[in-house]
This record gives structure tokens, sequence and C-alpha cells, in this order.
């Protein structure tokens, strides 16, 4: 683990500029590459729900907006008590830029709280490692 609280802090900033005027939930997303350069998003909804963009989703653009492809660790932050993971869409565009030492750093309000790989989260992902 390189930086978590460096991610959570950049997690929690994102989710603050969320656009969740629907759903009220407030999502950030941070990326640390495999080059050392750090990446975050943070949930984007539209009236139309299917164009919407999680905030793992907006992460991952930036970091390949970046020059980026490859996640060392990302986090996911909710505004919340409840804990979340990414949705199963999410699972895959991760799974799509890790390796099986990617970490996957969970955290809500109280902060970071569960740390997995994707093969934790997303056992059978369309991908050959």
């Amino acid at each position: 683990m390189n930086n978590p609280s460096k991610l959570l802090t950049l997690a929690h900033e994102a989710a603050a500029n969320a656009y969740a005027p629907y759903s009220h939930f407030q999502v950030g997303a941070a990326i640390l590459s495999d080059s050392g350069k750090y990446y975050s998003g943070c949930n984007v909804e539209n009236i139309s729900f299917p164009t919407g963009s999680c905030a793992e989703q907006s992460a991952v653009s930036a970091m390949i907006c970046g020059g980026d492809i490859c996640i060392a660790e990302i986090l996911i932050y909710a505004d919340s008590k409840k804990l979340i993971t990414p949705c199963g869409a999410c699972l895959q565009r991760i799974a799509e830029f890790s390796t099986p030492k990617t970490l996957i750093h969970l955290a809500n309000t109280a902060g970071i709280k569960e740390t997995l790989s994707i093969n934790d989260l997303l056992p059978h992902c369309f991908k050959e490692f």
C-alpha cells in the first residue's frame, strides 16, 4: 500500500463535487496509477438515468486521459455510513486496467473499512491475467 490516506482525501474531495440531484448519493473514487500519478472522479447523474457516470468510471477515464493504463490502487468513497462496493460495470472497468496485485480500498464517512483485490470482488471477470 502506497498512501491510502491520500486516496481517501482525493476521493472525499471528488465526492463533494458529485452531481447527484436525483439519488442524493455522492460517491468519489481516486486512483493511484502504477506510474505514481493520482486521478479522481465523482458520480455524475443525468435525468436519463442510464447516461450517468459512476465515480469509478470517471476516475478511470481521467487516468486514461492522463496517459496511464494500469491501476495500482483505487479507493471508492461513499458519503454514507454504509460501505459500498463498485457496481458490476465498474468492477469490469477496474478489472480492465488492473493486475492481480491491484488494491481496492472501500471507504465511507468512518474512513477506509476494507481493502480487497479485483479477484475478491469479481472472481470470474472477463479478463486474462
